[in-house]
């Protein structure tokens, strides 16, 4: 598999996992507002929430190990 073509799977990916993030932060989001949600479900959503934004972060940080990996070679 050539650069390109990894770059565009992470590509994917990370838009799949951003979409995850924010749905999952919105979640969070409306349980802290809710006045019945209890603490272990803020919790849990916090934590969803959390993961999901770290997968995001490490494939953001892959891509741009692949783009720096590709300007070298380049170069």
């Amino acid at each position: 598999m050539d650069i390109e073509d990894r770059l565009r799977a992470l590509e994917s990916r990370y838009g799949k996992a951003l979409s995850a993030s924010i749905g999952a932060k919105a979640h969070y989001l409306a349980r802290l507002d809710e006045p019945n949600s209890t603490s272990a479900s803020i919790k849990r959503a916090r934590i969803q929430w959390e993961t999901l934004d770290g997968r995001r972060r490490e494939l953001a940080a892959r891509m741009g190990e692949i783009e720096d990996a590709e300007g070298q070679m380049m170069v």
